[in-house]
This record gives C-alpha cells, sequence and structure tokens, in this order.
C-alpha cells in the first residue's frame, strides 16, 4: 500500500472510450464548378460565404430599436435648434429693453431741463393763481373724547376664517 503513492500507472493514457474505427467511405469527386452540398453537423458554423436568413422577429426588433434611437436622436437635435433660437430671441428683446432704458433716461433729463422746479413754481403763481401755505389757510378740529364712532357692520366679508368664527358664534348665543 505505501507503493500507491509512487504508482505511475494512474497518470498514463487509457484508451477506454474509444469509438471503432470505420471503414473509409470513398466519395467520388465533383466535376469542375459543381456545387457540392454538405450535411449539417450540429455546432457548425455556416461557411464565410452563406449567410443564414434572419428570422422576422429580429428584423422587427432591430428596426424598433433603430427607429427609437433615431428619433431620440432627432428629437435632441430639435430641442436644442429651438433652444437656440429662443437664446437668440431673449439677446435680442434683451438688447431692446436696454435700449428702451436708455431713451427712458434721456427723455427723463430732457424734461427735467424742459422745466425746473423754480420754473413750476412760477406757473403755479403767476398762470393758476396759487399760493404757498399761509397761518390763515389752517383749521384745526377739536374732537372731544366721547365722539368716537363704532363700526356696526362690516362692508367687507373678511376671510373666511371670521366667517366660520362669527358663525358658530352665532350658534352659540
Amino acid at each position: 500500500m505505501a507503493n500507491l503513492a509512487y504508482d505511475f500507472s494512474l497518470f498514463e493514457e487509457r484508451n477506454t472510450n474509444t469509438a471503432p474505427e470505420l471503414e473509409p467511405r470513398i466519395e467520388e469527386q465533383p466535376q469542375q464548378g459543381a456545387v457540392v452540398e454538405l450535411p449539417e453537423q450540429p455546432g457548425h458554423q455556416p461557411e464565410p460565404g452563406k449567410r443564414s436568413r434572419p428570422s422576422l422577429l429580429k428584423v422587427l426588433a432591430g428596426s424598433l430599436c433603430f427607429a427609437v434611437l433615431f428619433g431620440t436622436g432627432i428629437t435632441a437635435v430639435y430641442s436644442e435648434v429651438q433652444l437656440t433660437e429662443l437664446s437668440e430671441e431673449i439677446s435680442k428683446v434683451q438688447t431692446q429693453l436696454e435700449e428702451a432704458q436708455s431713451l427712458e433716461v434721456q427723455l427723463n433729463m430732457q424734461a427735467a431741463q424742459l422745466m425746473t422746479d423754480a420754473q413750476v413754481e412760477n406757473y403755479a403763481v403767476q398762470q393758476l393763481g396759487m399760493g404757498k401755505l399761509a397761518g390763515s389757510q389752517v383749521v384745526y378740529m377739536h374732537v372731544a373724547q366721547q365722539d368716537k364712532g363704532r363700526v356696526v357692520q362690516e362692508i367687507e366679508g373678511g376671510s373666511w376664517l371670521d366667517k366660520i368664527w362669527r358663525e358658530i358664534s352665532s350658534w352659540l348665543s
């Protein structure tokens, strides 16, 4: 039993699963230019020059994937075009706004130069007969503390919380 560790026969090749030898078949040689079909073998790849026909389902799935990808690409390009157009339009409107603000400042300065405060006061005194406030024009009114007004009914309805509170108060009284 100690010799089992050195038994090299366990590592030798054995021919226990060999197939019986068959008689070689002799086939006729095809003529020059004749087409010969070989029988299909499992796991056999078709020849490079010969292509198998794809199934209809694979063609439809591929076409659908292509259409979705193409549509997504077209949508992205269209969105970018719209974004660019809107950006240009915003830029133009901002330029117009800046020009209008500049024109407003310019017109305000021109209006301020046409009539100063002194000219407005002169016009009011001479043309309209107005004058500065004098002490005789001031009238003081004294109201006693007992004379206070009281709101009996509110004109405005108030918020919806006020309406609910008034309704609940009316039920309890």
